[in-house]
């Protein structure tokens, strides 16, 4: 299961463009369809209360939020900038 997954994560990393550079970020910007790859047990439901603005798509900062709320699990080779606040 684990490396289904790191491999789904891996080939929509490269397929979207979301891993950046950037002193070790990540910039993300899943959809309802990126985030059901990237947690295939999660539900539509879920993507919306991660999804804290509604604009369909789930950023760094809400990724951030939802793993520090222990919505969801952290994505190994996922890492994005410290939440100021």
């Amino acid at each position: 299961m684990i490396k289904k997954t790191m491999t789904s994560i891996a080939a929509l990393a490269f397929m979207t463009g979301m891993a950046t550079a950037q002193m070790g970020t990540t910039d993300i910007a899943w959809t309802l369809d990126d985030f059901m790859m990237a947690f295939p047990d999660a539900t539509p439901e879920l993507f919306d209360e991660v999804d804290m603005n509604d604009d369909g798509v789930i950023d760094s900062f809400e990724y951030e939020a939802a793993v520090e709320a222990g919505l969801i699990d952290p994505v190994e080779g996922v890492e994005t900038a410290p939440i100021d606040g």
